[in-house]
Order: C-alpha cells, then structure tokens, then sequence
C-alpha cells in the first residue's frame, strides 16, 4: 500500500540533509517526541553518505479495528534506518517493528521551496497476513501519516538547534 506525506522546514536544504546525517538530532527528537528505550543501532558517514540506525518503543496512536488488535499492540519496538545522499539530497528509509509482519520502505528527497525546503516522502507499507494485510497496512499508514506529521512539527524546533552548526 503505498502514501505519500511532505514536511517543509524554515531552513535550505542543503544544511538539513546535514542534521538528518547526525545521531544527536534523532536522539533528541525521539526523546522529545515521547519514545523510550531509544538506542543508537549504528552510524556511518563517509565521502557525503550518511546511515543511522535507531531502536525506539512507540505507541501507536490511531484506533485499531478489533480485527487487527491482536497483530497490533499498543507499544511496539521500531528500528528505524535512514540512509541520505547529501549530494543528491535523496535519502531512503527503512523501518521493521519487532513482533509484527509490517515493513516500511520510504524514498525521500528534499528541495528548497520559497524560504526554506520541502521534505517529500514516498512510502509503502507491506504487512504480511493473509486476508486482512492490506487492511492493516491502511491502519498502520494513517498511523504513520499522523506521526510524520507530528514529527515535523516537533523536527523543526528540534531542528532549529541543530541546524545552526551546518549553515
């Protein structure tokens, strides 16, 4: 099942690919965004390509239909990869969720827009139950959709301490 989502920031994009490269701004904007557990799985730069790799529980925040409760639980562990061409400006993103059959592949560009820059994200979700799995992808996309939306909002004044050290 497929959703798209864009987040914009008041910064050029150039300098925000450079926080989303930096394990100290997913740190913070999951603290502030209410996971715990929050764990750094693995970072790498080199010659402009970054990965960062990050554990975290979440809860899920849309109301799940009783016939999805049981793949469902209320808290899930997420381990969460983004991976970003600061040249190209095009990332990719991978999250699996410990003890659920979901997966989550997102391409994601950026580029500036007016006085700032737009984040678009492109990604699908693929569950792997026979008969209900598109019904639960459509549950765990809105799920999504409302995080991605969400984060932005939190990202950018997280982001807004960050950024400073790459303009």
């Amino acid at each position: 099942m497929q959703f798209n989502e864009s987040n914009r920031y008041p910064f050029p994009a150039c300098a925000v690919v450079q926080v989303f490269g930096d394990k100290d701004y997913f740190i913070t904007k999951y603290t502030g965004a209410g996971a715990s557990n929050i764990q750094l799985l693995d970072e790498q730069q080199d010659d402009g390509k970054t990965r960062i790799a990050v554990s975290r529980q979440v809860d899920i925040d849309v109301d799940v239909p009783a016939f999805a409760r049981k793949f469902v639980p209320d808290t899930i562990t997420v381990v969460q990869v983004d991976s970003w061409d600061q040249t190209t400006l095009r990332g990719h993103l991978d999250i699996q969720f410990k003890g659920m059959p979901a997966v989550v592949k997102c391409d994601m560009t950026l580029a500036d827009e007016n006085d700032g820059c737009v984040l678009n994200l492109h990604f699908s979700v693929s569950i792997n139950v026979p008969i209900v799995g598109d019904k639960l992808a459509k549950v765990l996309g809105a799920d999504l959709k409302k995080k991605f939306q969400r984060d932005s909002h939190h990202a950018q004044e997280v982001m807004a301490e960050f950024v400073q050290r790459y303009l």
